[in-house]
């Protein structure tokens, strides 16, 4: 279930998820507390105790994985939630304001490969204190000033997609049973270092959504990392950026980068983008539009979509797309993007490099 709920600084009261006791499982959109559902659906209760949980996905055998803002996966059969976590990450996620574990995906191959996607924006405390192996793969490598209890939350940080194996349960042949990850099988796919993940310098327009497209490619939504309070054009004082540029090693954003909102429109930002990168080596897509072959990893490489506010939920149409990377077409891919004031907007990409957008409700 993918509900597009667009997530500004106006609605943060409301940011309780669906924390309230239980995850209530709609097919609908809305359906109020005193009316029944319409024909043919139906409202379970799915345990209990949940925090923050940020949405939920499902195996082809009909697991289903919820995922919570503080960075714990659990999984629910039979309508039972697991006793411990699929995967927990908290210490290194920065779950404050607008942020958290906010995106998560299997791999359309999950069954045989294990693999396991989360989006999510890194607490500073780990950012500046941990660093990736020498191999690339590997549980982060933290000094000896890092304590996994310590917060540095509203400060300069960056967005950061990870991969996972989940662990072959023992006799079986396929991952569909899982109850944990392989955390030695970590592998950052974007965000390996400060200056190389999806910038946060205020407190919201950050990362959104994981979801792969019809061709297996995996895209991913992120915000322009501006402020909500002030037209930001750079230097705003109510964000990060001195933070970001003058006091990061090495810094999360460049000079050049410090214009606000405009990082949606710049090429060499990951800000206010759709990317669509390799789920293996997260590097851009040979078919993207601005593919650079001589640097397969640049944001330019990656970008799929530019010129987005804060695309806080996006989605792929079934049954849309090419099963080709090659062909440029994961798919029609609908997008719930922030608007300023006055309207929200509903996008709908179904060409590359074309977007259809319209506002949809008076915010």
């Amino acid at each position: 279930m993918h509900l597009f709920s667009n997530l500004e600084h106006r609605l943060s009261e409301a940011f309780s998820y669906l924390s309230a006791a239980c995850i209530a499982v709609l097919l609908v959109f809305a359906v109020s507390a005193q009316a029944a559902p319409p024909p043919g659906f139906s409202i379970q209760d799915i345990s209990s105790g949940w925090n923050e949980a940020v949405g939920t996905t499902f195996t082809s055998s009909g697991r289903m994985f919820v995922w919570e803002r503080q960075g714990r996966v659990w999984t629910v059969d039979g309508g039972v939630k697991s006793n411990s976590p699929f995967l927990d990450i908290a210490p290194e996620v920065g779950g404050w304001r607008d942020y958290g574990l906010l995106g998560f995906a299997l791999h359309p191959n999950f069954k045989n490969n294990g693999f396991v996607y989360l989006l999510y924006v890194v607490d500073r405390h780990h950012l500046i204190h941990c660093n990736e192996p020498a191999s690339g793969v590997g549980a982060p490598i933290c000094d000896g000033s890092y304590n996994p209890a310590t917060n540095e939350y509203f400060s300069a940080t960056i967005g950061r997609i990870t991969r996972y194996t989940a662990v072959l349960p023992s006799g079986e042949t396929n991952y569909l049973n899982a109850t944990t990850v392989d955390y030695n099988s970590r592998k950052v796919l974007v965000g390996e270092a400060s200056d190389k993940g999806f910038p946060i310098l205020h407190q919201s327009h950050g990362v959104g959504t994981l979801v792969f497209g019809e061709d297996g490619t995996l895209l991913a939504s992120d915000g322009d990392a501006a402020s909500y309070t002030s037209v930001d054009t750079g230097s705003a004082s109510e964000t990060y950026w001195d933070q970001a540029l003058n006091q990061t090693t090495p810094p999360i954003i460049r000079a050049a980068e410090n214009v606000g909102a405009y990082r949606s429109q710049m090429l060499t930002s990951l800000n206010g983008k759709i990317i669509r990168i390799d789920p293996i080596t997260g590097d851009g897509i040979p078919s993207n539009p601005f593919y650079d072959p001589a640097n397969p990893r640049s944001a330019k490489s990656r970008v799929w979509a530019l010129g987005l506010r804060n695309p806080f939920r996006i989605n792929i149409v079934p049954e849309s797309g090419s099963h080709l990377p090659q062909d440029g077409n994961p798919g029609v891919l609908l997008i719930g993007d922030v608007g300023w004031g006055l309207w929200e907007d509903f996008n709908i990409q179904g060409q590359v490099g074309r977007i259809s957008a319209g506002p949809i409700s008076k915010a």
